[in-house]
């Protein structure tokens, strides 16, 4: 299809650019659907339906599809001023977290050719068959990573209850929990899906659900029974494992690729190009059973038989009027047909099929399922596969897809469901994404150090806590395997017992190398190397942190060799990281603050924008001239923990990995605070937080989780903040009073200590929710009178708790 036919389709009539993508297709793979999104991202761009420079594109629905098409915008168009994706889920893909049900990329197109082929094959959010959880995280994480660095925003929790498209183009979006500012945009992608499985409401559980067919079913029921209702890939899928003995799904397609058909897979592809013939009507079991069944190697039916599930029956429902619709995987229609072949010919008669029935009375969510004509059954475990709750999912949009042909002509099967393809020119556009080199800084404020070759470096025990370096770099210069990007290869023969301090700096050190590995003799390194590492001290979920580590074998001959005491080069190497993590924020913010103006989901007047890069020139002299200012400030801009001695794993996460996903907002978030909350606020020199004034403390802070738990309104409020605020450029809540009951050792009276609050001053905790973000776009003034109307709720907020004590003390 060209760009302008995909538009055409995917547009509904009446307006000019609301799209639906993936929607109402037959086939609505992971796969598919990602393609559809790519192609349908390269004809908006190709039909310029979208301003490359300053527009505003929204997409409704956190799917595969979804997505998809925010990272393609995001990657291919980063100068837009919006580009949000609305989820009514708390996270994307939250269907398929942690499913095991197995999702292959090419499955669905057997016996196509590379049709066995395990990877996707896609320019960008590419995956690999396995586990639907494991392909959600996979996937999620390239997405959350492209949502710190990028304009990508996303809303989740929030449900759009309806589109107002206007006579002159842009669209209005309406949320259910947040205002309307900022919601009107060009383009809007509706990648709603299909919505919740129907009749889940009973005993059935969503097809993404842990299954209980995965395992054996144990039970004291006679004759137990296991109804599944449903003739497509769902309940064929569900069918197949009822019938085999506790194999997970991933297994079952294991097995099914790797069947030798012999003649029968010719066979088998002759009966699908009869079935998809003009005006066909071919009865595929029938076909199967009188074509096959000769034809399927002895070893086949061996297999198939010894996997089947003794003790058990089961009754496979369709109210179709023929067993396996020709829209299903062949694949799985070959499943169905081989176990029910398999359980005649043994004599078992353990599975019943009933066809072209309907239930007698309600949809039977639970209690005993009637079927006209057939005696009540009371089955152990049902299985529901009715379809999606479809009218549920359209319902905020019934208005405007009443007039969209593809709703309206959805029910389409004259033609096989084939996996889309790219087109050639989304091919072209996103393989180019590939290739092309990073961009570099339009401006670098600070020259960044000559590039090197790859860096060796050696380390070896010289006396009791002194070590012995050599390589091509030394300890004054090692800031240079970041700022050049090389890679390391360090050898070290000194056990962790005898590191010391040092053990965590070659953790930071090599954890944000471009590539990293660690040679060694000892196997403790491994252990301590991954505690560091440990994604639970890190400051999000979507970071490649790790340092790996490799059996010593030959070390390289020592060059010029220099001796070190080990807190001496620690020091001195964690001072060379700070400065070049502090020369990398330096270089973001000027890209976002200066000429360049870079978007990053926060549009900024430019005014303002110009006070802010003024104000961090100051705060940057300020850390650059004071080593101890400059660690605690970028410390607790990616650690929600503020302790006098700080967590050895703490240190890890301050590098340049987390530089523009975690510390350029959150210091434009203090700055803002900085510059229009009528205190004078700078870089803290000492604990609580990493900014303050005379009068107050504060803690910026950019995690996007905090122990393994993505940061929300609670997470945010049972945290042991230090500090009087609290700035969580990730929490996107309004301004929180942190409350709780009032510890039993201490009194409303008590005064603060450095380190611990008194009652009166519980932190108050200020999110980027939409009124800041909006507060920001308009200016400076509006800014004074946002943070202004929070200091007033909370001065509110104080005597109303002070007066609650006082009360109760009488």
């Amino acid at each position: 299809m060209t760009p302008q036919e995909i538009i055409a389709e995917a547009r509904i009539p009446g307006t000019n650019s609301v799209l639906v993508l993936g929607s109402f297709e037959k086939r609505v793979t992971v796969y598919s659907q990602q393609v559809r999104a790519l192609n349908l991202v390269d004809a908006i761009l190709s039909e310029n339906l979208v301003r490359p420079n300053g527009g505003k594109v929204a997409i409704v629905g956190g799917g595969a599809a979804g997505i998809t098409a925010a990272v393609a915008l995001a990657r291919t168009s980063p100068n837009l001023e919006r580009l949000d994706l609305f989820e009514r889920n708390s996270a994307v893909l939250s269907l398929q977290h942690g499913s095991r049900r197995f999702l292959h990329p090419h499955f669905y197109d057997w016996p196509a050719a590379d049709s066995d082929r395990n990877d996707a094959g896609l320019p960008l959010m590419n995956w690999t068959a396995g586990a639907a959880g494991d392909v959600a995280a996979t996937l999620r994480a390239e997405f959350d990573a492209e949502c710190h660095k990028t304009i990508l925003t996303l809303y989740n929790d929030q449900a759009v209850t309806g589109l107002i498209p206007s006579s002159l183009g842009p669209i209005r979006v309406v949320v259910d929990k947040s205002t309307a500012i900022g919601r009107i945009y060009d383009v809007v992608i509706l990648a709603i899906g299909f919505g919740l499985e129907a009749y889940l409401d009973g005993e059935t559980l969503s097809y993404w659900s842990p299954s209980a067919l995965a395992g054996p079913i144990h039970t004291q029921v006679a004759n137990p029974i296991l109804f599944i209702s449903g003739n497509g890939d769902g309940g064929l899928v569900d069918f197949t494992m009822a019938a085999f003995n506790a194999l997970e799904h991933h297994q079952i397609c294991a097995m099914l690729m790797g069947l030798d058909l012999g003649a029968a897979r010719a066979e088998i592809e002759a009966i699908e190009q009869e079935a998809w013939a003009p005006g066909a009507t071919v009865d595929l079991l029938a076909e199967y059973r009188a074509r096959l069944r000769p034809l399927v190697p002895l070893a086949v039916w061996q297999e198939i038989a010894g996997q089947l599930r003794p003790a058990m029956l089961i009754h496979f429902h369709t109210r179709d009027a023929q067993l396996l619709r020709r829209t299903t995987a062949l694949h799985n229609r070959l499943a169905v047909y081989l176990i029910l072949e398999a359980d005649l010919e043994l004599g078992r008669n353990a599975i019943t099929v009933t066809t072209n029935a309907e239930f007698d009375g309600p949809i039977p969510k639970r209690g005993e399922v009637r079927i006209v004509g057939q005696d009540a059954i009371d089955p152990l475990r049902r299985f529901l596969r009715l379809g999606p709750d479809a009218a549920s999912n359209l319902k905020p949009f019934q208005d405007l897809l009443d007039h969209y042909p593809g709703a309206i002509n959805a029910p389409r099967s004259a033609t096989r469901p084939e996996s889309p393809t790219l087109t050639a020119s989304a091919h072209a556009r996103f393989t180019a994404l590939q290739l092309a080199p990073p961009p570099a800084p339009a401006v670098t404020p600070v020259a960044a150090a000559p590039a090197v070759n790859a860096i060796a470096l050696t380390l070896s025990l010289a006396a009791p806590g002194h070590v012995a370096w050599s390589g091509n770099l030394d300890p004054g210069t090692i800031g240079q395997v970041w700022s050049t990007n090389r890679t390391l290869a360090l050898y070290c023969d000194i056990p962790t017992v005898e590191i010391g301090v040092l053990a965590p700096v070659i953790a930071r050190l090599g954890a944000h190398a471009t590539g990293f590995m660690l040679h060694t003799t000892h196997n403790g390194w491994r252990t301590t190397l991954g505690a560091l590492c440990a994604g639970k001290a890190l400051p999000g979920p979507d970071l490649d942190i790790r340092c790996p580590v490799s059996d010593l074998q030959i070390a390289p001959a020592p060059g010029q060799m220099t001796q070190h005491s080990i807190a001496t080069l620690a020091a001195t190497i964690d001072g060379q990281l700070d400065g070049e993590v502090l020369r990398q924020l330096h270089v973001a913010l000027h890209e976002i603050l200066g000429p360049a103006a870079a978007q990053i989901g926060w549009p900024i007047e430019p005014a303002l924008r110009a006070k802010l890069w003024d104000l961090w020139q100051q705060w940057y002299v300020a850390l650059a001239a004071d080593s101890a200012k400059c660690r605690r400030y970028l410390r607790l801009l990616v650690s929600e923990k503020d302790r006098e001695i700080p967590d050895e794993a703490a240190l890890v996460g301050i590098g340049p990995k987390t530089v523009r996903p975690f510390m350029t907002k959150s210091t434009i978030f203090a700055l803002a605070f900085a510059a229009c909350s009528g205190l004078v606020l700078s870089p803290a020199a000492q604990r609580p937080g990493n900014i303050a004034s005379e009068a107050l403390t504060a803690h910026s802070c950019g995690i996007s989780w905090i122990n393994e738990r993505m940061l929300g309104t609670r997470a945010a409020m049972e945290q042991g903040w230090t500090t009087g605020v609290v700035l969580l450029s990730q929490l996107r809540e309004a301004a929180l009073m942190m409350e709780g009951d009032l510890r039993m050792d201490r009194n409303i009276s008590d005064a603060a200590s450095v380190g611990r609050i008194s009652p009166a001053e519980d932190p108050l905790v200020i999110g980027a929710d939409d009124v800041f973000i909006t507060a920001l776009e308009a200016g400076e003034t509006t800014m004074r009178e946002y943070l202004r109307s929070i200091f007033e709720w909370r001065s509110r907020a104080a005597a109303q708790a002070l007066e609650e004590v006082n009360d109760d003390a009488a």
